[in-house]
């Protein structure tokens, strides 16, 4: 029996380090790898003929959506008693635009 709780124990301890340490993709090098959501901007080469070539560059968001499920609020199931969750979600998104200039 002792050799069954010292494994258990083992075990516990093993489960309890991987949760705490943090994973390879929420400490990775870019910061749009770690989790949340980050604006990143893109750099192209832009190319018309019989024009001027130039750089621009566009923001863009990475990162990741996140989503779960509450407890509907007691009015939400008082008008419809089959919905007990409520499922919530955000993701990236860019709702201002800001333009830049370079003198």
């Amino acid at each position: 029996m002792d050799k069954f709780r010292w494994w258990k124990n083992a075990l516990m301890i093993l489960m309890f380090f991987l949760a705490v340490l943090p994973s390879p993709l929420a400490t990775g090098s870019n910061t749009w790898q770690k989790p949340g959501c980050h604006k990143v901007g893109h750099t192209r080469k832009i190319s018309i003929p019989n024009c001027v070539e130039f750089p621009i560059t566009t923001n863009a968001c990475r990162g990741y959506c996140e989503s779960w499920a509450v407890p509907s609020p007691a009015d939400t199931v008082m008008i419809n008693p089959h919905q007990r969750i409520t499922s919530v979600g955000q993701c990236c998104n860019i709702m201002d635009t800001e333009n830049v200039s370079k003198i």
